[in-house]
């Protein structure tokens, strides 16, 4: 069985004070793990609950050629 948690995704409200581009940095890093968990948990779902949620599909076997 697959659990998806919500993580909010609005900014946080710290004070990073004189660090702000170092704060800044954390914070992309912190998202970029987000979507990266998101991203693993949702491909572990069965092809068909992605396919009805409308995630695109992995399939690299797959390929198509211009005529």
């Amino acid at each position: 069985m697959t659990s998806i948690t919500f993580r909010d995704g609005g900014k946080s409200h710290s004070s990073y004070g004189s660090h702000s581009s170092l704060g800044s940095f954390a914070d992309k890093i912190v998202r970029a793990y987000r979507r990266w968990q998101t991203e693993r948990q949702i491909e572990s779902m069965p092809m068909d609950v992605r396919k009805d949620i409308g995630w695109p599909s992995a399939d690299e076997n797959r390929r198509t050629t211009a005529r």
